[in-house]
């Protein structure tokens, strides 16, 4: 919406202006913070608590913070993460869009899945790869692709899909309880 030289914008149209200009950066936003940010906080915090343990001159082996962060295919703590922070910034930041950042990470593996690409062929055998030596479902979600055998395709595909459905539904739930709780306090 352009407006002549010398006659200024309504405040509407700078209001649309503004939201058309926000809305992708607030996308953008939420779908880095419901993927991989929320996995990179995650291996943040346990980082930091080996290190706060050691500090205490408590032996904790750091292979235990491997082996929890990415060396089960159904990363827990990544999702348990996801859901508090998705409920924390919908409760406090609520935006629509945050519902609806499972769908590309969501698209992205469903690709994956459907012509069984492998995203560093080289750097796993030919057995362990899907289709040839194990079927999809192991290779993208099970015990087939892990990051001790060198593979990093449920890292990067499998468990930003995981994460970005549990940020969708902590966002869900926030919304859903602000809904709940100003429909009781209207009565």
């Amino acid at each position: 919406m352009n407006a002549p030289k010398g006659i200024p914008l309504t405040n509407a149209a700078n209001v649309t202006r503004g939201i058309r200009l926000r809305t992708p950066l607030v996308l953008i936003a939420h779908q880095f913070m419901g993927t991989y940010g929320t996995a990179f906080l995650a291996a943040f915090a346990g980082t930091s608590v080996y290190e706060l343990l050691r500090m205490f001159n408590r032996h904790a082996s750091m292979r235990f913070v491997h082996w929890i962060l990415t060396g089960t295919p159904y990363y827990p703590v990544q999702i348990a993460l996801a859901v508090y922070i998705g409920w924390k910034i919908g409760k406090h930041l609520p935006h629509r869009l945050m519902v609806w950042v499972w769908v590309l990470p969501f698209l992205v593996l469903g690709y994956a899945f459907a012509t069984a690409t492998v995203l560093v062929p080289e750097w796993s055998s030919v057995l362990t790869q899907p289709g040839v030596g194990q079927s999809r479902l192991s290779y993208y979600f099970g015990w087939g692709c892990l990051p001790t055998a060198h593979c990093l395709d449920q890292v990067v595909l499998t468990m930003p899909f995981y994460v970005s459905v549990a940020y969708s539904l902590g966002a869900w739930l926030a919304n859903r309880t602000r809904q709940m709780r100003e429909a009781s306090s209207s009565f």
